[in-house]
């Protein structure tokens, strides 16, 4: 494990891969965070898929968020990011989110897409912010609503552009935030 010194006052948030002893906590996030959320069987079996890759923070022991990303081929799509409503709002998405664009470079990844809900300001918000675009709409996409789906697109991973720009999201992350980041 790497780990950032705690400094008195701030929290540490640990990111690590999910194991199959996480389902149950990921589940519980995933009923709260989402109308019609995927069942605790799903969530099981796209952890324990090697090809996926689901990350978790954990602070105190507790796990608080999660993402989950898809590696295609040489493109990696996000399908699932949630994080416990009583931690919202510390920038623990942001941080799982550049971790997962991490994660996806590294494994070759020179594009990341994902869809959210067209109504979801702050998922709006938080993916334009790390450089996504809007690369699309999928009309009727979320059958419990029947709410459009926005298509996000981030390009360019592998370039040393893209590096840069994930790199100085990083550091920008770290600069306003009050919590430290252990990565095992």
């Amino acid at each position: 494990m790497v780990s950032a010194s705690s400094e008195e006052g701030q929290s540490e948030v640990l990111l690590r891969r999910a194991t199959p002893a996480d389902i149950d906590a990921i589940a519980s996030i995933e009923r709260v965070s989402f109308p019609t959320p995927w069942s605790r069987a799903l969530l099981a079996h796209e952890i324990r898929e090697r090809e996926n890759l689901y990350l978790v923070a954990e602070i105190d022991g507790e796990i608080v968020g999660f993402i989950g990303l898809w590696q295609v081929l040489d493109e990696g799509h996000i399908c699932t990011l949630a994080v416990d409503p009583k931690h919202r709002r510390q920038g623990l998405g942001e941080l799982l989110v550049l971790a997962a664009l991490r994660d996806a470079a590294a494994a070759g990844s020179d594009t990341v897409h994902l869809e959210y809900r067209v109504g979801n300001e702050r998922a709006a918000s938080l993916y334009q912010k790390l450089g996504f675009e809007q690369a699309g709409l999928r009309r009727g996409y979320y059958t419990d609503t029947g709410e459009d789906a926005v298509i996000a697109r981030i390009d360019e991973l592998g370039t040393r552009a893209g590096r840069a720009r994930l790199d100085a999201a990083w550091e920008r992350w770290h600069r306003e935030r009050s919590l430290q980041v252990a990565v095992e």
